[in-house]
């Protein structure tokens, strides 16, 4: 009889979700571990065997190539995620070597159909004991002299790298620090929440580095905490509760009226925002999409308007704001840490329709923003097509837009540059790469 570990078919199950349905894995997890009443050490160790899976592809997939006589490409998907997490257990994890190909066997014996059954399980066996002999020399084989090896090493697409080294010589910073980067972008990253309301001391957390909310979560999983603090706390990287605080801070100078968030979706920005207007002032939060308008809902204070609709289109119609935030769509490639697919997803050929997106957006908000008002443009990416070209585009289009030095907006946070914008680093500050800049309508 095939027994099968219900933590590595959890993780299987997370796999195929990020590869057939699109899920990003984050999101996809919860469902996961609870239809597979998973928590504690197993759901760890599922988080930990998909996770190590979707950062280090790349060098797994060198792997197998090695001890196989089969092209990556023909093996069967599922087959191709269990090796992969095969590997990554014998190269990245504390299990025994016979116990990680022991158990992928049994995984690929046990989703496999009668016929199928034996001939798969043969198959992973001989490619994982191949590796298990031979792994230690060729990762010493796999260095970081050349371009190539890194993409391998760090398991990075090329132009991601190449993007990134843009991104850092841009920020004054040294072309040595990329791969400080890459394995920042790998490491397993703790889970991070902000807490709104209450005591912030909460048992199996620590304190975050920089943000006055934020929690590091030690010894719990997120599922659980929140499952029993509803709208206390969200679970949300530093990085982000960071610009969302240096919004609070980007005060326009005399009395206000009125706040926007113009692409509010999911909503941890705009909840943390909307927990400090002020008395007298309205606060408005925009979202595209309905589904995700709807956890905007869930979660921001009731004096919030959430409208439905694209901000390019101004759906608030003559309303001038004092302060808007531009949390603008992109490649999403400062998360890295916490959304390892968008690497294997994102392409450079999505940029230019991203970079037209994000400057229409500026500009719509240029368009309601009052004189002497400020709008905050934000990503989640520090690749300068997305972050230094945009703002150079809009300034050169609107000479009633100035930047401002954004860095007093983030006290306390050291080694943020020369300015005026904020880029913050995974391998610097331990957040996501999230980007900041402060533009005044005069």
């Amino acid at each position: 009889m095939t027994i099968i570990d219900n933590s590595r078919l959890a993780a299987l199950d997370l796999l195929r979700l990020v590869r057939d349905e699109g899920a990003y894995a984050n999101l996809a997890l919860s469902q996961v571990l609870k239809t597979h009443a998973l928590n504690g050490r197993d759901a760890a160790f599922t988080v930990e065997l998909a996770y190590g899976v979707l950062r280090n592809q790349m060098l797994y997939d060198t792997y197998i190539e090695q001890c196989s006589e089969r092209d990556i490409s023909v093996i069967e998907p599922e087959i191709k995620d269990i090796l992969r997490m095969g590997v990554h257990q014998v190269v990245s994890m504390r299990v025994p070597d016979h116990a990680a190909v022991d158990s992928s066997v049994n995984l690929a014996r046990g989703i496999s159909p009668g016929g199928q059954s034996q001939a798969r399980g043969g198959f992973v066996n001989a490619i994982l004991r191949c590796i298990v002999r031979n792994h230690k020399l060729r990762a010493d084989d796999l260095g970081s002299d050349t371009q190539t090896d890194l993409s391998i090493t760090y398991s990075h697409p090329q132009w991601i790298i190449d993007s990134y080294r843009d991104s850092i010589m841009a920020a004054g910073r040294h072309e040595s620090e990329i791969e400080a980067l890459l394995q920042a972008n790998n490491l397993p990253a703790k889970p991070v929440i902000a807490v709104r309301f209450g005591d912030s001391e909460i048992e199996g957390t620590s304190p975050g580095r920089w943000s006055k909310n934020a929690r590091v979560l030690d010894t719990v999983i997120p599922q659980e905490l929140v499952s029993g603090n509803i709208n206390q706390i969200i679970v949300q990287d530093e990085g982000s509760q960071l610009v969302a605080q240096a919004f609070l801070l980007a005060s326009p100078g005399g009395p206000e009226s009125a706040w926007l968030d113009m692409c509010a979706g999911p909503g941890g920005k705009a909840a943390l925002i909307s927990d400090s207007v002020p008395p007298g002032v309205t606060f408005t939060a925009v979202e595209l999409h309905d589904h995700r308008a709807r956890l905007v809902r869930q979660i921001m204070s009731t004096t919030a308007t959430v409208i439905v609709s694209d901000a390019r289109t101004r759906p608030w119609g003559n309303l001038f704001f004092d302060r808007v935030l531009v949390d603008a769509p992109c490649t999403g490639l400062g998360a890295l840490r916490r959304r390892p697919e968008a690497r294997w997803r994102k392409k450079a050929s999505d940029l230019p329709g991203l970079n037209t997106l994000q400057e229409e957006l500026i500009l719509a908000a240029l368009d309601s923003t009052r004189s002497g008002g400020v709008v905050c443009y934000v990503t989640c990416s520090p690749l300068v097509e997305e972050t230094r070209d945009i703002l150079e585009s809009v300034l050169a289009e609107r000479p009633d837009a100035q930047l401002e030095d954004a860095r007093p907006l983030f006290p306390g946070v050291s080694d943020l540059g020369p300015g005026p914008t904020v880029q913050l680093w995974p391998h610097v500050h331990g957040t996501d790469a999230m980007f900041f800049a402060l533009i005044r309508r005069n």
